[in-house]
């Protein structure tokens, strides 16, 4: 059998950009083996090592014009190097800066002059001359207008679009209409970690819920030392990401109108660790009250990698299976800020049915499917 391959794109060269390509590079060392984290061997036929990078784009001066593998090691990216990845043979092109860079970021990022001109219609054609079959868009949070070029790129390209940041794109309604009218499949908005602040405490609430407490407050803290968390020191640039994890907690089942929930400043010295702290006060039987405080740290960068490792071979599925649009059934589990949100337990067992009817799904893989994720039982259904 021949081996499929998925060609991957990125939208930013950073820190979890690094992880990620380390992740995938990690996949070629194994012999087949699986990775801690990595939830499926495969997906959709495809395994971790499948992925291969075929295209890359950056504002950053330091970066462009370098092999990938050279540039994701270069300042101001701070993710620890787990994995020595070889050269890629793909020189990271100028993507369009537009509002990617700044208010703190630009102290620390200089932005090549190409990449104020590169234009929509430039990502698209570098994007169809490579094949792209998806691309990860890493960008920084509030960089409103250069998330929805590169989207928009996609869409034109027919590359699927992995939403990694807090800007609104499956949830704006005109662009999910242009990749359904594309026939593009489109994952998004925000990305989870794959155990980081959000899911910890979507995971308790759900916990209390379900056995009947009353939440009665709570708030979440979050510190870090990569540009993330150095973006997201300016209030207007944190504005998105702080709605979306609001978000993530209504849909847990609580108001989270008025709760404090991070990003809530950058210490230099932890580099790629977020150090999260959390409190929830709720009330049992008889009034009684229950608290509970958790402490929380993890190396940022690859917590988000192995989501990735799921989104993309996701994305690449779903067209296989000619999917258009916002692949619903999944975005509940892998971001913050889905179109649907779901529980945590909805959400992982739709995720779970989405993965099991790509796996089984006999015959051709370019047979036209359309799956649905029910809220009662999560079946998906193939449809002529």
């Amino acid at each position: 059998m021949t081996k499929r391959n998925v060609k991957v794109a990125l939208a930013g060269a950073g820190s979890c950009a690094s992880s990620f390509v380390q992740a995938v590079a990690a996949s070629a060392l194994t012999c087949g083996e699986g990775q801690p984290g990595v939830m499926y061997d495969r997906i959709g036929g495809y395994h971790l090592s499948d992925l291969t990078f075929v295209a890359a784009f950056e504002a950053d001066a330091n970066k462009i014009g370098r092999d990938l593998a050279d540039a994701l090691r270069q300042h101001p990216t701070v993710a620890v190097q787990h994995v020595q990845v070889p050269d890629t043979g793909v020189l990271v092109r100028p993507g369009p800066a537009l509002d990617g860079i700044a208010g703190r970021l630009a102290d620390v990022v200089d932005v090549a002059p190409a990449a104020r001109t590169t234009t929509v219609e430039d990502v698209t054609a570098e994007l169809r001359r490579t094949a792209a079959d998806v691309l990860v868009c890493f960008l920084p949070t509030g960089a409103t207008h250069a998330v929805r070029a590169y989207a928009r790129a996609c869409a034109a390209a027919g590359t699927a679009f992995v939403n990694a940041t807090p800007e609104a794109v499956a949830n704006d309604a005109d662009l999910a209409a242009l990749f359904e009218d594309s026939g593009v499949p489109l994952l998004g908005d925000d990305l989870r970690s794959h155990l980081g602040a959000t899911t910890l405490h979507t995971a308790l609430l759900d916990l209390l819920i379900g056995r009947g407490l009353t939440v009665k407050d709570t708030y979440q803290l979050n510190v870090g030392g990569n540009t993330d968390f150095l973006n997201l020191s300016d209030p207007v640039r944190s504005a998105s990401k702080q709605a979306s994890k609001r978000r993530a907690l209504t849909n847990a089942g609580i108001d989270a109108t008025d709760v404090a929930a991070g990003p809530n400043g950058y210490v230099k010295h932890l580099g790629d660790r977020k150090v999260c702290f959390l409190r929830i006060e709720a009330e049992n039987i008889i009034g009684a009250p229950v608290a509970m405080e958790v402490r929380l740290e993890v190396e940022d960068s690859p917590n988000a990698a192995a989501v990735i490792a799921n989104a993309v071979r996701v994305a690449k599925a779903a067209a296989d299976r000619e999917l258009a649009g916002v692949v619903d059934p999944v975005c509940a589990f892998l971001f913050k800020s889905p179109r649907e949100g779901m529980s945590e337990p909805q959400a992982l067992a739709g995720f779970r049915a989405f993965v099991t009817a790509v796996q089984t799904e006999p015959g051709d893989v370019h047979a036209p499917l359309l799956f649905t994720a029910s809220l009662n039982n999560h079946s998906l259904v193939r449809t002529a």
